[in-house]
């Protein structure tokens, strides 16, 4: 009885494998916009919509994640999942920091098995072609604003923004209510903001993409918004990494930290004490695949220590790839199975991360691990999308 019930739990975990394939490979891509609720994943004890052969020997080498530190807790979640289901498997300390820093790093150590970054253009640039040829765009979340409450300028802005949420987009009184908004975090000289690097986290040139888009929505001048803030130091307080900010706030240091996604907002207000998030109009705030080409109306510039770079204001998407010299390669196609099977889609929506399905592979589809490539599909089937990836010409 014991093997009778062994087997069909296998054949339902294939047929339900081979179904998700088949389905992808008929279905355009989309990003997935429901609702989910679900609990923290632990104590997995069946396997959970993988591929992966049970009986095949896993390398003893450490697996070892490098990620975007926003990704902190939606991945966090799936590696507790994965040690559940493969208690053999030696689960190293995963890092967590700027999605850059990140990067330069498994480039310098060659110590990850997965990498994972906030933006598009980082896993190209710092490790394209020497140490990986390809990444997986798997989900996307959108820029949102920190508000301590404990301060009259947090009050205000999160009263605003509930009355923005009653008004018709884009009318006058939403309008001008974003003004009034916009003008209490940039230009009121009694408010500070928190911001991240833009050479060491995708966050930190994103929350400038998002303060320059509102300038140009409400204000009709791109660099109105930026300038206030980016033009006087002591109008912001900068870290290397959007989740180092929260320990300002709550020392209050900053009244509202620009460098947020949804997918870190979520978890730290939930933690820290009268701290809330507001959302952003779709129009600004990065997180809407259907406003490529009005992000794409601005751009920033950063210069730090002599260096100066620009950096295109794409959506906010997650990639992932595995490293050639990746410790353990097998374990990196169990983790990457786990995110796209339904417990793991699941925790990414929980964590303020829309799936992208299937997932889009920019750089050498062919390097993609046969056992993900039902659950991925290359660039050049969806062109619509070239633009937010780098320019491959």
């Amino acid at each position: 009885m014991a093997s009778t019930t062994v087997w069909l739990v296998i054949g339902l975990i294939v047929g339900l494998v081979v179904g998700i394939a088949i389905g992808y490979a008929v279905m355009p891509p989309k990003v997935v916009t429901k609702t989910v609720t679900v609990t923290k994943y632990v104590n997995v004890t069946t396997p959970v919509t993988t591929t992966a052969n049970t009986t095949t020997t896993v390398s003893t080498a450490p697996f070892a994640v490098g990620a975007a530190g926003t990704l902190k807790f939606a991945f966090g979640d799936i590696l507790n999942v994965m040690q559940s289901m493969y208690p053999t498997i030696t689960i190293a300390p995963a890092m967590f920091k700027g999605s850059g820093e990140v990067a330069h790093t498994e480039a310098t150590t060659q110590q990850f098995s997965v990498v994972a970054s906030a933006d598009t253009t980082t896993i190209p640039s710092v490790l394209f072609p020497n140490y990986t040829n390809y990444e997986i765009a798997f989900g996307i979340t959108q820029m949102v604003i920190i508000v301590d409450l404990n301060t009259t300028a947090g009050q205000e802005v999160y009263q605003l923004w509930q009355q923005a949420q009653s008004y018709p987009p884009m009318s006058a009184q939403y309008n001008e209510t974003w003004q009034e908004i916009w003008q209490i975090i940039a230009l009121n000289s009694s408010t500070v903001v928190g911001v991240s690097n833009p050479f060491t986290d995708p966050s930190g040139y994103q929350a400038q993409c998002v303060v320059k888009l509102a300038g140009l929505t409400f204000f009709n001048n791109a660099s109105y918004l930026y300038n206030a803030i980016y033009g006087n130091p002591s109008k912001y307080m900068m870290r290397n990494t959007e989740i180092d900010l929260l320990t300002l706030m709550t020392s209050g240091q900053v009244d509202f930290i620009l460098s947020a996604y949804e997918s870190n907002a979520i978890p730290q207000t939930q933690t820290y004490h009268n701290t809330v998030f507001i959302t952003l109009p779709p129009f600004i705030n990065l997180g809407n695949l259907s406003y490529v080409n009005y992000y794409h109306q601005v751009n920033v510039t950063w210069t730090e220590n002599g260096v100066t770079k620009t950096f295109a204001c794409n959506p906010v998407v997650y990639t992932i790839t595995v490293p050639f010299q990746a410790p353990n390669k097998q374990a990196a196609e169990y983790f990457l199975l786990l995110l796209y099977s339904p417990i793991g889609q699941k925790i990414l929506e929980e964590n303020g991360i829309v799936p992208i399905i299937p997932g889009i592979v920019y750089g050498n589809y062919s390097a993609v691990p046969n056992a993900i490539k039902p659950f991925v599909a290359p660039l050049s089937q969806y062109p619509q999308y070239a633009s937010i990836f780098p320019s491959q010409g």
